[in-house]
């Protein structure tokens, strides 16, 4: 699956004769997959058909474990220099697997070369001598029959999770928020719990966050902004999840998506709700609607900058998200202290509008320095042209 979803076409798996049937049940609901084929010997495939000996393959030697960012690390690397066979030895006191990619002549052909080949940088960077769980990069991990290797190659890959996600995290989400998720993602993953029931777990528990934010008394506001703390966490959970069962789904991206915004705009409204409660002043009345439509501003501010610049808006927004996230939690807990929520309405409700026309006129900004791209781009092919003609 791993491998299918990097964009793998066929796979060979090399079986012995009289191990073919228990193969085949291993396989699965990938038994009948004509892509998958059952081989005596490795040294079949480059006969294969429409299989050329310079074409690339990965070959796997092993019980190996290990995450989508290291696969991808790896085809990156290799395609950085195609053609130059790599190596990525397991992270085990044994190295007792290998992954090794290179054209398929090199690898499995008739004079193969000596697997694994030389372990190369990215070997080195992926499976330090010492195999020491606090090192961030421990995969893949080969099993090797030792009781305690399936718990260890689990916490190996929930913290490979982790480490995929620290690069859209924002800065507290890093430090505290992935320390506490990465732990009970690994625990859920051995229990039947799906991500999706995670998620909606999590949309109750916001929604609870938002009732209580709605009252009056200091020390429920207080619990609620401390819940939401919690809910915080809860939102990397489902996610985590889905990918160490390799449960992703369109699906589910839309459903944590739709559920977070549903629980943002109710945290809002209850913190509007209590602050009218406690103050009695209608300017709340005003100010929740004028919040909203900042967060709708804001949406159609990204999908219009999406649209117009592609990456470019990606990164943009990437960027903003990393400086805030869902950091605001924190300073929630730290307004709710000291009884001072209604400083975050108002600056939210001028905050948004603030995004929501930044993010317009840089794409404005962005598709006229474009244009001018084009422009130059179109006015040097007619000259070239000309020249061409002359």
């Amino acid at each position: 699956m791993l491998c299918r979803r990097a964009g793998i076409p066929r796979f060979f798996i090399e079986v012995g004769g009289d191990e073919r049937d228990r193969a085949a049940a291993a396989l699965g609901i990938f038994s009948g997959d004509p892509a998958v084929q059952m081989v005596r010997s490795l040294r079949e495939v480059p006969a294969a058909p429409n299989l050329y000996p310079a074409a690339a393959c990965i070959r796997f030697s092993g019980n190996l474990v290990l995450g989508q960012s290291q696969l991808a690390r790896a085809m990156e690397e290799y395609q950085a220099q195609p053609g130059t066979p790599l190596s990525i030895i397991s992270a085990d006191r044994e190295h007792g697997g290998a992954m090794a990619i290179g054209p398929v002549g090199a690898l499995v052909g008739a004079s193969p070369l000596a697997f694994p080949p030389e372990p190369s940088a990215v070997s080195r960077a992926a499976a330090p001598s010492s195999g020491s769980l606090r090192n961030p990069v421990t995969l893949p991990f080969a099993l090797n029959g030792r009781p305690e290797d399936r718990e260890d190659a689990e916490i190996r890959l929930a913290r490979a999770v982790r480490d995929e996600s620290a690069g859209t995290d924002a800065l507290m989400a890093r430090i505290i928020d992935r320390r506490l998720s990465w732990r009970l993602s690994l625990r859920l993953a051995r229990t039947r719990i799906r991500p999706n029931q995670v998620t909606m777990i999590n949309t109750a528990l916001g929604l609870g966050c938002a009732a209580l934010l709605a009252s009056t008394l200091y020390w429920l506001r207080l619990c609620g902004a401390l819940l939401f703390l919690l809910s915080i966490v809860l939102d990397g959970v489902d996610g985590e999840l889905a990918r160490l069962r390799m449960l992703e789904s369109r699906f589910g991206q839309r459903l944590d998506v739709i559920t977070d915004n549903v629980v943002h705009v109710a945290i809002f409204a209850g913190m509007a709700i209590g602050c009218y409660r406690l103050s009695d002043s209608s300017a709340y009345f005003y100010v929740l609607p004028v919040l909203l439509a900042g967060f709708g501003a804001c949406a159609v501010s990204v999908n219009r900058a999406i649209s117009v610049a592609g990456d470019e808006a990606h990164r943009w927004i990437g960027k903003v998200e990393r400086a805030t996230g869902r950091d605001f939690a924190y300073i929630l807990v730290i307004l709710a202290i000291f009884d001072r929520l209604y400083y975050f309405i108002w600056g939210a409700a001028v905050g948004t509008h603030i995004f929501a026309l930044s993010l317009w006129r840089l794409t404005d900004h962005y598709r006229k320095k474009r244009a001018g791209c084009d422009a130059a781009d179109s006015a040097s092919a007619d000259v070239t042209t000309g020249k061409e003609r002359l």
